[in-house]
């Protein structure tokens, strides 16, 4: 900016000084036409009078300068004519060039340009006031400077402005960072505008940091699961063992020689060792469904299998009354693994033989829901409150006291389930792909529903036409 108000400065002085030169030039040219006798002849310097006539005769002509001035060969001022004051000239002057009707020197005073040519019998000042000028580009170049000056610092403010502006969601994303680094991973970046490069990279780090919050939150989920498992695993393998140890001392302690609790401490030991050996399978079946192993693909008919399942429970609990259902429409076929399918169906009738009362009617129902296959096991126990429902699926949870474990007629208590049942029919129906569910109420029964992906079913061959 300042380089071009100097440009500007310098380029009204050249101009202003064209223009000086080229009128002290044609008034220097004009005066020396009224000096002449006749046009063409010698310059003449009349011999006396003043030559206020001369001047005022170019006056009518043409504008003049406000000076002229007639001296001899040796510096002698002869007539001076003009307006207003003249100017204080040295007595010696630049020599003027000869040669031509214009042929002269430009030479400066202050306040004054001059213009000198030579005369037959002397010399031919002619002078131009240049204060006014020299004034007014002055105050031009002043205006010009202040007002550049004054632009140069808008527009610095407002590039300031502008910066800080735009730096303020970096500083917002500068104290989320520190926020962030401290712990607190719920901090995000204030949103901006979505057509800025701010704004964009806020929505970045804003969708990074929900992910990892999501990560750290599951993490922090799995360990927990983890340190729950363990600790109940630990709890459910503590009880068949403590068994196992207490009979083997009662064996150590003279058992032997006594047949029935011989016999007794060994069937006891191989029941909690039975026990003991399935909440092992039961766990590796789980730590390999949580590591993502991928079971077989085959087609499976969930009707037969549910029909199996039926009657195999109604071998292992005469005590309660287990029906079939099945859809029309045929066989309802899934692809997945049939062994783990099959465990599945049979944790859910374990289910109601462990946590219902003798009589307990459970339906078994098998049908097609769009692109879904359903296996619903609907009982009419006690059924559960909505704070149990929400757990059933929990590994280790045990709904006690509103589903009964009520003692048959003989007396003995039924054996306890894992806990890891239900945990089981979620883990392997998710494996699949489906979702496992629970309808319940007190008082009301409860229906366990699993839902897995199924094919459409093929159309009906047409026999061939005769």
């Amino acid at each position: 900016m300042a380089v071009s108000v100097g440009a500007t400065f310098g380029a009204l002085q050249d101009w202003r000084g064209d223009q000086s030169d080229e009128v002290l030039e044609a008034a220097a040219l004009r005066l020396r036409g009224h000096l002449a006798a006749r046009p063409g002849e010698p310059l003449a310097i009349p011999a006396a009078g003043p030559l206020t006539a001369v001047w005022a005769a170019a006056a009518e002509r043409a504008d003049v300068p406000s000076f002229f001035q007639i001296r001899t060969p040796d510096g002698r001022v002869r007539e001076t004519a003009g307006f207003g004051a003249a100017p204080g000239l040295p007595r010696v002057l630049p020599p003027p060039s000869g040669g031509g009707p214009r042929g002269g020197v430009l030479s400066r005073t202050p306040g004054w340009l001059l213009h000198t040519s030579r005369l037959p019998d002397g010399l031919l000042i002619v002078g131009m006031r240049t204060a006014g000028a020299d004034e007014l580009i002055s105050r031009t170049a002043v205006v010009a400077a202040t007002s550049a000056a004054a632009a140069l610092l808008a527009v610095t403010l407002l590039s300031w402005h502008a910066v800080r502006r735009g730096l303020r969601p970096l500083a917002a994303i500068a104290d989320t960072a520190a926020a962030i680094g401290g712990g607190d991973l719920s901090r995000r970046v204030p949103e901006a505008g979505p057509r800025t490069e701010v704004g964009r990279l806020g929505a970045a780090l804003n969708a990074m940091l929900g992910q990892i919050e999501s990560a750290f939150g599951e993490r922090r989920r799995a360990e927990a699961r983890l340190r729950r498992f363990v600790a109940d695993a630990s709890h459910e393998l503590r009880t068949p063992v403590a068994a196992i140890r207490g009979y083997a001392e009662l064996f150590r302690r003279g058992a032997a020689s006594r047949p029935d609790d011989l016999a007794r401490a060994m069937a006891r030991i191989e029941a909690e060792a039975r026990r003991m050996g399935s909440l092992v399978e039961e766990l590796l079946l789980l730590a390999r469904l949580d590591q993502g192993l991928p079971l077989l693909s085959e087609p499976v008919d969930l009707t037969a299998l549910a029909a199996e399942a039926v009657d195999d429970a109604r071998v292992l609990g005469p005590a309660h009354l287990v029906y079939l259902e099945t859809a029309p429409g045929g066989p309802v076929v899934v692809r997945g693994d049939a062994d783990r399918l099959r465990q599945v169906v049979a944790n859910l009738l374990a289910n109601v033989r462990h946590h219902t009362p003798e009589g307990t009617e459970a339906r078994v129902r098998v049908s097609r829901d769009g692109g879904q296959a359903v296996i619903e096991v609907a009982d009419d126990g006690p059924g559960l409150d909505e704070e149990r429902a929400a757990r059933v699926f929990e590994r280790f949870y045990r709904a006690d006291p509103s589903r009964a474990r009520t003692a048959p007629a003989g007396g003995a208590a039924r054996p306890e389930g894992s806990g890891l049942g239900l945990a089981i029919v979620a883990a392997v129906t998710e494996a699949h792909g489906g979702a496992a569910e629970i309808d319940t109420a007190p008082g009301k029964g409860t229906t366990l529903r699993i839902r897995l992906p199924a094919p459409p079913p093929a159309p009906p061959s047409r026999a061939p036409l005769p």
